[in-house]
């Protein structure tokens, strides 16, 4: 049995999925003291660990996250990326790593399990000596040849010229775009007491960890060969079906009709209907399909729906995905994800966050099409939805990574690498 603490950021896409592994730390009879957002802490006690709250400057609580951070609302691409990195991943690092010390004083923890983007615990583990391991629960952000910066959505360079841009773009965005954030970073670093990075950030930082563990299989993500010795993947948290779920009154309706079945999901971060609902309702309207719309609040705001199109605010994903032929999506990760897992293939149209990235990995891997922005799509979706209900090679290929995905357990591969590090430590 170990002691463990888990650092998960404040937001439902990353505790949703780093929740599986705590469950299974759980039954597996080790100690887990959870440090994440206050919404959180009756779901953290329902799986049985100890909850800690995360600093209150950082908890959105019940908040948005786009009005708890206003200024990240107004940046898109790479200046949303600069301010997540300085104003919300390096800013909060001090707060953090003070809140995981008090957790110490009182839980001699054996390992600290931590979101990729909370480098309060990688920094604990340089400052205490405890063995860290990191989750990422985003599109690998490794920097590497022929690459371009993250954010950007640009696939990896195959021709002269297309390897030429990205390894210009990377040089570009390291040594001018992020010089000012590394150089914060720095100043954080020796504020907390920890010594200075000599290279990037982005590269020197991940020899922190004693294992990152990517949420992923490698058929997703970019085909390389310089990624980190440290580096595993371990797949995607599939979500099961809710067995006390109560079905809406149009469920049975859908699985006897042999018209195939589009799912639009918004996510829980951009929740502005105009970025893809109502473009989707305007795209799929007169098609031959059923539509179901997931909007981020209750439906009684979208009226007048086409008869073959219906609006709930929730449904269990393991339950709704062995009846989707498409899900159209803004790409949040998880998301995106467990569809490929169920073998379906993807439309994504989505530019903030980390949302171009994957759906440039979505495009890829031949799983699906990147409409490549989150407004004025309605002809666009008409175009995906219907190539991709008329090529079944999209089909084909999702199922291939449903395949990939079935080999891969995160919850047993993380228990088996953190017992390793354990027993060599």
């Amino acid at each position: 049995m170990s002691k463990i603490i888990m650092l998960i950021e404040p937001a439902d896409g990353h505790f949703n999925q780093l929740s599986f592994i705590m469950k299974e730390l759980i039954a597996r009879n080790n100690e887990v003291v959870c440090v994440a957002g206050r919404r959180f802490k009756d779901k953290v006690q329902e799986i049985g660990a100890t909850f800690h709250p995360f600093p209150s400057k950082w908890d959105p609580i019940d908040k948005e996250l786009y009005d708890f951070f206003p200024a990240l609302k107004a940046k898109k691409g790479i200046d949303q990326v600069k301010y997540y990195f300085k104003h919300i991943m390096f800013d909060s690092a001090p707060d953090v790593l003070k809140t995981l010390k008090n957790v110490l004083k009182t839980f001699k923890a054996d390992v600290i399990i931590n979101d990729s983007f909370l480098v309060a615990g990688d920094w604990l583990s340089e400052l205490e000596g405890i063995p860290n391991i990191q989750i990422s629960t985003l599109p690998l952000g490794i920097p590497g040849k022929n690459m371009a910066p993250f954010g950007f959505g640009l696939l990896p360079g195959k021709t002269f010229l297309t390897k030429l841009r990205n390894n210009i773009l990377s040089k570009i965005f390291d040594r001018i775009v992020l010089k000012e954030i590394h150089e914060y970073v720095n100043k954080t670093r020796v504020k907390v007491g920890l010594p200075i990075f000599n290279k990037s950030f982005l590269r020197q930082g991940l020899k922190v960890p004693d294992l990152i563990l990517q949420m992923s299989i490698p058929d997703v993500e970019y085909r390389r060969k310089d990624l980190p010795s440290n580096l595993k993947f371990i797949g995607t948290a599939k979500i099961p079906p809710k067995h006390d779920y109560v079905e809406p009154y149009w469920w049975r309706s859908i699985i006897h009709n042999d018209r195939p079945v589009v799912l639009v999901n918004q996510g829980t971060v951009a929740k502005n209907y105009d970025d893809l609902i109502y473009p989707a309702i305007e795209a799929l309207k007169d098609e031959n399909v059923i539509v179901i719309l997931l909007v981020p609040v209750e439906n009684g705001n979208i009226d007048n729906l086409p008869e073959h199109i219906y609006v709930e605010p929730y449904i269990p994903f393991g339950n709704l995905f062995p009846h989707i032929d498409i899900m159209i999506t803004n790409g949040g990760f998880g998301g995106t994800q467990n569809a490929l897992a169920h073998g379906i293939p993807v439309i994504i149209s989505g530019d903030t966050e980390d949302k171009m990235e994957v759906g440039s990995r979505v495009q890829y891997s031949g799983a699906g099409i990147n409409i490549g922005t989150g407004k004025k799509t309605v002809k666009n979706i008409k175009k995906a939805v219907r190539t991709i209900l008329s090529d079944s090679s999209f089909k084909q290929k999702a199922e291939e990574l449903q395949t990939e995905f079935a080999k891969y357990n995160p919850s047993a591969l993380t228990i088996k690498l953190l017992d390793e590090l354990v027993k060599s430590n």
